[in-house]
């Protein structure tokens, strides 16, 4: 899978940069125009309004360029950054200080920027068994669930990844760590969630009736 976003990348940058060499083992080296870095992984919501949509991730490559020409190693990633911020399902951001990754990888700090791109799997559904009674309809109330996110010394943590696994339901905490589901069924009253935050993943058993305050513990290892 990952593979195929690598070739897909590669193939992107060969268009807007005909007749370029390619690197994804690290960023650009003397004998490379082109590193594609696979620098990191994040979480990716999934889709609303499919019945079962597809399991996905964020992927992000550190985009960089290189060559005895520095005017066109620059005028190459100027190409690359304008080209990646027209394309309709990818994201650019631009890295702050990341003097230590430069040391660690043995070169000179110099200009980049992060491409995001989706990485998406489907997931099979089955059909379900064909019925074999009667259909019996039964009302089922819902409500609005909410609740906060807090950190030690109950400092709010924002854009934590909350989510109901049971209803395949999710949302993000905002800047004053709250977050609110518009619609869960009323029973039952119990559920579970799962928050991740810090790279790091929290299970909770909540009253979905009344407001939630969920404490991550970010102290324990």
């Amino acid at each position: 899978m990952i593979d195929e976003v690598d070739q897909q990348l590669s193939a992107w940058v060969e268009d807007v940069l005909p007749g370029v060499t390619v690197t994804l083992d690290g960023p650009a080296g003397a004998s490379d125009d082109v590193g594609l870095y696979l620098f990191e992984m994040a979480d990716l919501p999934p889709a609303r309004g499919e019945a079962r949509p597809p399991l996905q991730v964020r992927l992000g490559y550190l985009v960089t360029t290189s060559g005895a020409d520095v005017a066109l190693a620059h005028s190459r990633l100027g190409k690359l950054l304008f080209a990646a911020l027209t394309h309709p399902d990818w994201d650019v951001r631009y890295p702050g200080d990341i003097a230590e990754f430069w040391t660690a990888v043995g070169q000179p700090p110099r200009a980049g920027f992060i491409l995001t791109v989706p990485l998406r799997q489907p997931v099979e559904v089955k059909p379900p068994p064909p019925v074999q009674g009667p259909l019996r309809v039964q009302g089922a109330g819902a409500r609005a669930m909410e609740g906060v996110v807090l950190g030690p010394g109950d400092v709010p943590i924002s854009d934590a990844f909350v989510e109901i696994p049971s209803l395949a339901l999710t949302t993000r905490s905002d800047s004053r760590g709250r977050f609110r589901f518009a619609a869960i069924p009323t029973a039952p009253a119990k559920q579970q969630l799962r928050v991740r935050a810090k790279a790091r993943e929290f299970p909770f058993t909540v009253d979905s009736s009344k407001p939630s305050v969920l404490r991550l513990d970010l102290a324990k290892v």
